[in-house]
């Protein structure tokens, strides 16, 4: 082979090498801007890489991408590829999504749906941003979605199931809809099989006409719900299973808050039902374990249904804070639940069907029944009901008010073969003053029409006041049948509410703000406050010359036994809060007068007969103090406060949730009302996996800090975490605020992510929701498999080739110069 032929051959293998080298980077990269993948195929829009995907595709996003909409007769999947730094967007900019039978998937990425009011099939499916036929599903999986209606110009639905259609929000997916003059989520038709399952999310109704509409099943699961500004009803008709710490809130809807035919409650859930229309609740099956928490307040004062054409003793219903239906299964609220049902315009529950069954074991029902618009509850403040209700001791109902009969309780004649069961008032209510007097409550009397409770009437004949007394020695419950009207109310000679000590207890924070709640962090110092009141029964314990004085305020049935008068206050803490028994100090007065120590006595973790320890009691002798002018006689005229301050420090080995204080004061005739205040402190937990199957991958190190005002990195706050082999790394005992978290050494095989995440964790957090999730995703490192590796391969193969070329050539050119 000449010279020339020779090198000709050398410079052809030499570039064909360097285009074999180089292929793997002009493969890969996005060419001319391409934003869609399947497979090693890549595409410049993503309703190409859509056209040309096979069913059951995954299209990887390479960057934000947008699409005219979405008819798909194919099941897809439209993900993040792998390693990219941000999530990519998808951004519908003409129509949305036409589902037919099949299911879409979008993952690990955004997707805007803005001015969206038709699919794309026009023909029938354009009144809704997304519409889908029958065994459809669509899954957001770590999404953020927004569908935003503003400058629609027709009147769409946002997401409009037709018929055994699945909706799931799983992994920190966020779906916010607003602004759609129809509904935002609805499903017509099927047999069962529709449903939205709502798990580790957040899912956001805002100024629609309805969140939820349709009958169809909603299972929330460790997540949050929010259905708010609705112009009907929040919702309609549904199924809701809400469980594992979640936190659901209807507020300001237009009509009904939450409507639901059954309503199942666990595992420290909440559900807020406030400022809407008409009922804050309705349902006909309600269900709610110990650890839940049900707020139902101010509803009602919107529009009610024509009080004319339904009869004068049901009238409250639309405006009540629970309308419940009733069904064949029993319902229950179960006793330790934090319920609390107030300021509703109709009665607090309304039940009018006689196959209801409720009973509920906690709650205060105070407050309802006055409608500022003349609409509020005729019979049954309180409660009204026909079917059958039990209520256990630690219900509280008073301070109702209806406009004919039954202030607080009002069972209906025509319930006379139904039951009713309560119990006895407790021992610290009193009257609210409007309208009534300021008195203390003493038991049940008969507030019927024609002859209602009235104990400051001009004529004692006028007064009305009958005591209603079948309260059982075994149970302590009255259970009745028939028509029965009750107030909780007093005698003829009632009792100022002044007249016995009583008791509020805070927590006061480093500004000096009293409040009822508080977060703290692990090892933390918290700041109590008691305050009782020097009280007006004290005159008749004091040895006065002459016990016949007219000063003294015979408030008392019996004569009391004179010379001593026992304050004990009590205060109960959960376990994780370490009292300082240094900081305790006892005051009286505004000006806080020090009460020095041996004028009382202190007494630390003393047990009760009924299983109760005390964490602290404090003892005074009033009638003691008086005597020594301490106590005056313008202090039990003024009811002067005695103030307990101290502090306790949160253990360090605290997990995420709230922590209670419970204080009541004991005196000669009775106990206060107890009162409890909580410590909140809270956790974050990071699940760190693979993007491109979900695995947990272990071994990866974050450092979790706080910041300060100028943005600098707060040594002290810097903690280190590793993911353990669930891929899970969990600290606990935080206190509220902003953390940031970014990972400095990701697992062996991937890719260390340079995000900083930021994580609010709020103080006003809902009950259960003490721990926030964070998801944290790693690509492999690009030389760990895949396309690239095999290209890299080639191109190694190829300067193997070209060596031997390169050898053979040489040794052809010495075989000539020899010869």
């Amino acid at each position: 082979m000449n010279a020339k032929l020779r090198y000709r051959l050398l410079s052809t293998l030499v570039a064909l090498c360097m285009v074999l080298v180089l292929f793997p980077a002009v493969a890969l990269a996005a060419e001319g801007g391409d934003v869609a993948q399947i497979g090693d195929a890549t595409y410049a829009t993503l309703d190409d890489a859509v056209a040309a995907a096979a069913d059951g595709a995954t299209i990887e996003l390479l960057a934000d991408a947008t699409t005219s909409g979405l008819n798909l007769s194919k099941n897809l999947t439209i993900q993040a590829a792998e390693g990219l730094e941000t999530k990519p967007t998808v951004t519908f900019t003409q129509y949305g999504i036409a589902l037919w039978g099949k299911a879409l998937t979008f993952k690990d990425c955004n997707v805007v749906m803005n001015g969206i009011g038709s699919t794309p099939y026009t023909a029938e499916w354009s009144w809704m941003a997304i519409c889908a036929s029958s065994d459809a599903s669509l899954t957001l999986d770590n999404v953020t979605m927004t569908m935003d209606a503003t400058g629609v110009s027709n009147s769409p639905h946002a997401i409009y199931f037709c018929n055994n259609n699945v909706l799931n929000l799983v992994n920190g997916t966020e779906l916010t809809i607003k602004n759609y003059p129809q509904d935002a989520l609805e499903w017509d038709g099927g047999n069962g099989g529709y449903n939205v399952n709502i798990t580790n999310s957040t899912y956001i109704s805002d100024n629609n006409r309805s969140g939820f509409t349709g009958t169809f099943y909603a299972t929330i699961d460790n997540s949050t719900v929010e259905v708010l500004n609705s112009s009907a009803n929040g919702s309609n008709g549904t199924y809701y299973t809400i469980k594992n710490g979640s936190d659901v809130e209807f507020d300001n809807n237009g009509s009904w808050g939450i409507s639901a035919y059954r309503i199942d409650m666990s595992t420290n859930s909440t559900l807020i039902a406030t400022d809407n229309g008409y009922s804050g609740i309705w349902t006909r099956i309600l269900n709610a374990d110990e650890t839940c928490t049900i707020d139902v307040e101010n509803n009602g004062y919107g529009g009610q249904f024509d009080l004319d054409k339904v009869g004068s003793d049901t009238a409250a219903t639309s405006n009540a804070g629970i309308s419940f239906w009733g069904h064949v299964d029993a319902s229950e609220i179960q006793d330790g639940a934090n319920v609390t049902i107030k300021n509703n315009a109709g009665s607090g529950i309304s039940g009018l069907q006689g196959v209801s069954n409720l009973t509920i074991g906690s709650a205060t029902i105070v407050n309802n029944g006055t409608n500022n618009a003349g609409a509020g509850a005729v019979c049954g403040g309180g409660i009204y009901t026909i079917g059958t209700m039990n209520l256990g001791p630690n219900v509280v109902i008073y301070n109702n008010h209806a406009t004919t009969a039954g202030d607080d309780l009002y069972f209906a004649p025509r319930s006379d073969n139904k039951t009713f069961s309560f119990s006895n008032v407790g021992a610290d209510w009193a009257l609210d003053g409007d309208p009534d007097c300021e008195h203390r409550i003493d038991g049940w009397y008969d507030d019927s029409n024609g002859t209602r409770w009235e104990a400051h009437a001009e004529t004692e004949e006028g007064n009305h006041i009958v005591l209603f007394d079948e309260f059982t020695e075994d149970t302590g419950l009255a259970t009745v049948t028939g028509l029965t009207a009750l107030k909780a109310a007093h005698g003829a000679e009632g009792k100022d509410k002044t007249s016995y000590p009583g008791l509020d207890k805070v927590i006061v924070t480093e500004d000096g703000t009293e409040v009822d709640a508080d977060t703290a962090a692990a090892g933390g110092t918290v700041n109590f406050k008691l305050t009782t009141n020097v009280p007006d029964d004290l005159l008749n314990y004091i040895n006065l010359p002459d016990v016949d004085d007219p000063s003294v305020v015979n408030v008392l049935a019996d004569e009391p036994v004179r010379g001593s008068y026992q304050l004990v206050i009590h205060d109960q803490m959960d376990d994780e809060l370490v009292l300082d028994p240094e900081s305790i100090v006892v005051t009286l007065g505004v000006n806080d007068v020090l009460i020095p120590v041996d004028q009382y006595t202190v007494a630390y973790d003393v047990a009760h007969d009924d299983g109760t320890i005390c964490d602290f009691e404090i003892t005074l002798d009033l009638v003691n103090l008086y005597e020594m002018g301490a106590i005056t006689e313008e202090d039990i005229d003024n009811a002067t406060p005695i103030t307990v301050t101290y502090t306790a420090t949160l253990a360090e080995d605290v997990t995420a949730g709230e922590y209670l204080n419970t204080a009541w004061v004991t005196y000669p005739e009775g106990e206060s009302e107890k009162s409890t205040v909580t410590v909140k402190t809270y956790g974050i937990s990071i699940f760190k996996y693979d993007q491109a199957n979900n695995a947990p991958l272990s071994g990866a190190t974050f450092e979790l800090y706080q910041k300060d005002a100028e943005g600098n990195v707060i040594e002290d706050s810097v903690i280190e975490l590793t993911s353990g082999e669930n891929g899970y790394a969990v600290i606990e005992g935080l206190d509220a605020g902003t953390y940031y978290l970014k990972e400095t050494q990701a697992p062996e095989g991937y890719v260390c992510s340079e995000e900083e995440l930021t994580i609010t964790v709020p103080g006003d957090a809902g009950e259960g929701n003490y721990v926030v999730s964070v998801s944290f995703a790693n690509a492999q490192v690009p030389h760990t498999g895949g396309t690239g590796t095999l290209m890299y391969t080639i191109g190694g193969a190829a300067i193997i080739l070209l060596a031997g070329a390169l050898l053979l050539i040489s040794r052809y050119s010495r075989k000539k110069q020899v010869g």
